[in-house]
Order: C-alpha cells, then sequence, then structure tokens
C-alpha cells in the first residue's frame, strides 16, 4: 500500500502494468531513479493518451487490473513480450541519447508501445499469445493474426493508437517499428526517430527473448557471440535485472486488489479534501492581506468571492453603479482584470441586494444569491457595522481609481506636448539651418567663389611642385566649404521632387558602373545583382540617383582594401528595395541611434562630411519610402531601401503641355555627392 503515490504526483512505484483496461497487481520496488512505470506498457500508454494533470491513482482506482492466472504458457509468453518490449524500449533510449535526441524518453515511451495491438490482444486473450508464439513460420504467423484478427498485429496497434488519440510517434511506431520497414521511414511524422526505434528492435531480435522469426530459422545466443556489440550484451544484463519478478504476480488476490483500489479512492478523497482547505486558506489569507488601493475590477471580482464564502450564499458578485469610479484600461493597463460582470452568468434575479453609498452618492451594490432557506433571508454578514465597512472601503476604492485615472490623463497630456514640442524644437531647427545655410551661401559663395578663381589663375601660372601642391590644396577646401553649405541648404529646404516615369533598376546600375574606378583605385570590390529591369514607378529620377550615389559612396569609403560591397536590388508588387551592404568596421547601437541626424556631432562612422546619410534619409523621405540599416561592430553594415512602387498616372489630353510646364518649374537641384 506504501507504493501508492500521492495524488497528482507521477508515481515511481506503481502498483503494476496495465494495457488500456487493465492493470497488473505487480509491485516489485526498483532502485531509485528506475521507476517501475517507465518499463509498463499499460502505465505509458495511459501516460501517453491521458489528459493533461492526469491523476495516477485515478487509474488505479478505477481502471480494472490483469487478471492473474496459474503458471501456464500463456504466462511464460506474457513474461517473454514483456522483456521483448522493455529490451526495445531501452536500446531505443540509448540510440536516442548517442544521437543527441532532445527528448529520449519519448523515443523510449513510443519503443515500450511499438507492439501495441498484441499488447491488445494479450490483455483479452493471453493464451492467443501462446499460440502466435509457437508458430515458426512468417506466412502462418501472419495468417493467424489476419484469420483470428482481420487484419495484421501492425495494422492492428495503428488503428489503436489512432483510436486511442496516441501521439503521432506512437501511431507511426505500432506499424513502422520492423527493420523491413526502412523504405516506409520517409511515411513517418518523425523519421529519425522511427529510424532509432527499427534500429532498437533489431537489437532486441539478437535477445534471448526475441518473438521475431528470422529467414534462417531462430539464433540462439546471437548477443552473446564474440562479435555481437559489447552494448548487446550490457542490454541483456539490464533487461534481466530489471525484468526478474513476473508481469503479472501469480499471488495476486481479489482482496488485495479490492484493498488498493480504496486505498487509491480514500488518497484521491483526501486529496480532495486538503485542496478545499488548502484553497480556503489561501483565500482568507489573501482577503486579509487585500489592498483597499485596488482597482475598482479586481476589488470587484475579490468582494463578490468574499461574499461566497458565506455559507448561507450560493452566489453573489459586486456591481458598480458610478461609472467615475471604474477604471478603463489603457496602455498602461493592460495588465487589468476581467471584471465579473462580464463573466458572471445568472439569469435568475438575486435573493438580496445590498446598496454601497459613498460621498452622498451611489457607488455599488452586492448582489446575492442565497439558499431558499428562513436562515437565508437574513445572512449574518448582514450586519449594519459589516455594511458601513464595506461602504467605507469602497468609497475609498473608488476615490483611488479617480485619482489615478486623473493621473494618467495628466500624464497622457504632458506625454503629447512634449512630442509635439519635440516636433516643432525639430522644425525650428531645420528653419534655422535654412536661414545660415541661405545667409552662409550669400555671404561667403562669393568669397570662395575669389579664393577658388585666383587659387586657378595662380596654378596655371605656378611653376614650383610644391606651390602647386598648396594651391591644388586651397582650391579643394574652398570647393569643400562650398559642398557643405549645400548639402546644409538641401536638408534644411529640400527642393519639390519633379515626378516622372523612371526606372530604378536602370539608374542603380549605371550608378554601380560610374563607381568601378573609384572602388577598384580603393581595392575594393563592387559587385551587384539587379533584377527586374523593366519596373517603372513615378518618382524624381535625380533623387534616386543621387541617393544610390551617397549609398554606394558612403560603402566604399567605409570598406578596406580587400573587402566587398554588394548592391541587389528587387522589386515586389508594393515596393522596391534595395540593399547596399558593405564589409566595413560596422557601428554600434549608439552610433545608430543618431545615423540619420544633422545635428548630431558626437560620432564617425559613415558621415562623410557630415550630411551624406542625413541627406539620403531625407531623399527616401521625400519619395514616401523607408531607409533601414543593420550593422554590428567588426561585420560590416547594410542600408535598406523600400520605394513604394507609385504607380504613372496618365495626363488627360490637352494637360499633357501644362502639367510638364508645371513639374519642370519645381525642378530640384541635385547636389552631388560629398
Amino acid at each position: 500500500m506504501n507504493s501508492l503515490p500521492e495524488s497528482g504526483a507521477e508515481p515511481d512505484e506503481p502498483t503494476g502494468s496495465r494495457s488500456p483496461r487493465y492493470v497488473s497487481s505487480s509491485s516489485e520496488v526498483q532502485p531509485r531513479n528506475r521507476p517501475v512505470s517507465e518499463l509498463d506498457p499499460g502505465w505509458i500508454l495511459s501516460r501517453e493518451i491521458g489528459e493533461e494533470g492526469h491523476d495516477p491513482l485515478a487509474s488505479i482506482a478505477e481502471i480494472p487490473w490483469w487478471t492473474a492466472f496459474p503458471s501456464s504458457p500463456s504466462t511464460e509468453a506474457v513474461q517473454q513480450l514483456w522483456r521483448y518490449t522493455v529490451s526495445v524500449s531501452l536500446a531505443a533510449r540509448w540510440l536516442a541519447r548517442e544521437a543527441e535526441d532532445p527528448s529520449p524518453d519519448r523515443v523510449a515511451a513510443a519503443a515500450l508501445l511499438h507492439n501495441l495491438g498484441l499488447w491488445a490482444v494479450t490483455s483479452v486473450d493471453p493464451e492467443w499469445l501462446s499460440r502466435w508464439l509457437t508458430e515458426t513460420d512468417p506466412e502462418r504467423r501472419l495468417r493467424r493474426e489476419r484469420d483470428d484478427l482481420g487484419l495484421p498485429l501492425t495494422d492492428l496497434g495503428r488503428r489503436l493508437a489512432e483510436k486511442w488519440g496516441c501521439p503521432s510517434l506512437v501511431v507511426d511506431a505500432a506499424w513502422l517499428h520492423s527493420p523491413q520497414d526502412a523504405a516506409l521511414r520517409p511515411a513517418a511524422a518523425e523519421p529519425d526517430r522511427i529510424g532509432l526505434i527499427q534500429q532498437a528492435v533489431r537489437w532486441a531480435r539478437t535477445t534471448p527473448w526475441s518473438i521475431a522469426i528470422e529467414p534462417d530459422g531462430p539464433r540462439d545466443r546471437v548477443w552473446d557471440h564474440p562479435s555481437a556489440d559489447p552494448r548487446l550484451r550490457i542490454l541483456v544484463a539490464e533487461v534481466q535485472s530489471r525484468c526478474g519478478t513476473p508481469f503479472i504476480a501469480p499471488d495476486a488476490t481479489i482482496h488485495e486488489e479490492r484493498m488498493t483500489r480504496q486505498n487509491a479512492r480514500l488518497r484521491l478523497q483526501f486529496a480532495e479534501a486538503r485542496r478545499d482547505s488548502e484553497a480556503s486558506d489561501r483565500f482568507l489569507t489573501a482577503f486579509s492581506q487585500s489592498d483597499p488601493a485596488e482597482r475598482p475590477e479586481a476589488w470587484a471580482q475579490a468582494a463578490g468571492l468574499t461574499w461566497c464564502a458565506e455559507p448561507e450564499v450560493n452566489t453573489a458578485r459586486v456591481v458598480w453603479l458610478d461609472g467615475d469610479s471604474t477604471d478603463h484600461p489603457t496602455e498602461e493597463t493592460d495588465d487589468a482584470v476581467d471584471s465579473p460582470i462580464k463573466t458572471f452568468n445568472n439569469p435568475a434575479p438575486p435573493t438580496l441586494t445590498l446598496p454601497l453609498r459613498g460621498r452622498n452618492r451611489p457607488l455599488a451594490e452586492i448582489q446575492l444569491w442565497c439558499d431558499p432557506s428562513p436562515v437565508a433571508a437574513s445572512p449574518r454578514s448582514l450586519d449594519t457595522k459589516i455594511v458601513q465597512a464595506w461602504e467605507a472601503w469602497a468609497t475609498r476604492v473608488a476615490d483611488r481609481s479617480r485619482q489615478d485615472r486623473r493621473l494618467r490623463q495628466i500624464l497622457q497630456g504632458h506625454r503629447e506636448e512634449a512630442t509635439n514640442q519635440e516636433i516643432r524644437v525639430r522644425q525650428l531647427k531645420l528653419d534655422a539651418l535654412a536661414e545660415f545655410a541661405a545667409g552662409a551661401g550669400h555671404e561667403i559663395n562669393n568669397p570662395l567663389a575669389v579664393v577658388v578663381g585666383r587659387s586657378q589663375l595662380l596654378l596655371s601660372r605656378a611653376t614650383d611642385p610644391e606651390q602647386a601642391r598648396s594651391l591644388r590644396i586651397i582650391m579643394a577646401q574652398a570647393q569643400r566649404a562650398h559642398r557643405i553649405l549645400r548639402d546644409l541648404m538641401f536638408f534644411a529646404r529640400p527642393p519639390a521632387p519633379r515626378l516622372r516615369p523612371c526606372r530604378p533598376a536602370d539608374l542603380l546600375r549605371s550608378c554601380v558602373a560610374d563607381f568601378q574606378d573609384e572602388s577598384a583605385a580603393r581595392g575594393v570590390e563592387l559587385a551587384s545583382e539587379i533584377d527586374d529591369p523593366t519596373v517603372e514607378i513615378h518618382a524624381d529620377a535625380d533623387a534616386l540617383r543621387h541617393l544610390a550615389e551617397i549609398l554606394i559612396r558612403n560603402a566604399i569609403q567605409v570598406t578596406p582594401s580587400g573587402g566587398k560591397v554588394r548592391v541587389t536590388a528587387d522589386s515586389g508588387p508594393q515596393e522596391t528595395r534595395w540593399l547596399i551592404t558593405d564589409s566595413g568596421p560596422g557601428m554600434t547601437a549608439t552610433e545608430g541611434a543618431h545615423l540619420f541626424d544633422p545635428f548630431y556631432c558626437g560620432r564617425q562612422a559613415g558621415r562623410g562630411l557630415g550630411l551624406g546619410l542625413p541627406r539620403a534619409a531625407r531623399i527616401v523621405g521625400l519619395a514616401g519610402g523607408k531607409l533601414k540599416w543593420s550593422a554590428s561592430p567588426g561585420h560590416g553594415s547594410t542600408f535598406q531601401v523600400h520605394l513604394p512602387r507609385n504607380p504613372v498616372p496618365r495626363p488627360a489630353k490637352g494637360d499633357a503641355a501644362t502639367s510638364t510646364r508645371e513639374v519642370a518649374s519645381d525642378r530640384p537641384t541635385i547636389l552631388p555627392i560629398s
């Protein structure tokens, strides 16, 4: 009796073996960490087909046991079948561990049930197993299966496994366990595990308990042959040590079975009583530690449960009447508990209704469904002081809820104001940048033009190489300052796009060709893979080419000599996508956070003169697309451009000339890449 498990726990030492309908009375004690349950096909089957949380005690109490019978050939046949089945299961577990299968126990359980059809027939007629084993010819054995059962044992096992709702691995093992079925392995849901079971069956056929008929006749003690795998000897030794006692105890009596069943039922009843007591203790503890500041919905649910604990009350709920007192879940209260109003389903009107008032107005009411008895008409909990305490508690919960809601509204207003303020500040920065660029361009471009012109004149007359080199540096830096001013003006006040039909693939391919010489001079391989050259969209072709130049030049500049830059393009039904990947140093998340921000100066990665990538992001934004990036330090960077495939509009007759003139008047000035 002490070997019976507690309710809700997997037994280490179950009462015995059973089939889908029978439980044995064997109660042998196995070493720790080797429970008998893993060797019992009936117990494993109950676990496989049982619902989640299946209680083993319920199986012992309700499912019939194996019927013990006196020593006979059938007893030896059942013992042989059991040892053979255990040998397959143990071998499958070993093979699964060697193959590093994540769940060797699942493989072992399926292997233990691979002869499910044979075990099912044995549970009904053990004598049939004895007659079946005496057949030494495979054809005659198969004919007996069809004559007596109507179908082969493997087919019977598969049908039973499907009918009982076994896992797919058990179903496949029931009819694909034979090594001769290796060609059918791809038909299984888990072919690799079925292969392990087939190999385990091949091992078990060499043991002394093999029930298979070999083509060249019976093989005696093949496992003990000097050339045999040493693991077979270990397998035979472990089966002998774990299956030394009979599968069905011959001395099991009806009285023993009745006492064991009663013991299991009493333990189930005790467990149920203990659960009730623990639930009550948990409820009282939670009630005594309740926080009056909790949300109204959660408070109403807890209050309803509290009133349900009253002996006179069958059902109870608390309904809020003051709409201003209840929470309205927002993004900050996603963990809101559903109100009991939504889940309550009692069509009958309440027996009693207790109003709860606070601040001179109705807050809530307690609805009670009581037993139809005189005592229920006046529950002890309806004392005036108790009701007043509930009213005080409800008032505090309602006040706290209103304060929380007002606080959330204030916070939301501040957040929206902060967001709007950030947008306004950014726009003011852009306006200031535009004004600065316009003023600087007007005031500085003329001196820069003079510097460049004088430098060119002096350079044409210079004869000293060192003087010529200095003049070239002066001229290059003056031109660089001019480009910086133009970049600032473009980012702050970009020109209106000039929309026209264009082919992004042609633009990208032409840009890649233009950069081949520069990439070769730097020792960088520039490769491209551009699809769909005929895809046409309605966009600013000059701006798209400028975008491609920025990204490709940036990738070439950050890639060291010997590296590679890859440009790919493809088109879908909704968008055209460009990918520019380099093998440069990459960047950290901190650097990437300000990658497209022209006002941030604390980074160096991919900036060129400082506005290359922000200018690219500006172009993509004006086109209605998205510019994304991904990188990691030391592994390069990838920029993704997603451009919408805007269809080319068809102008009405007579309006083509006018439309062309209007677009041409807004043509942007496309600046050279920095």
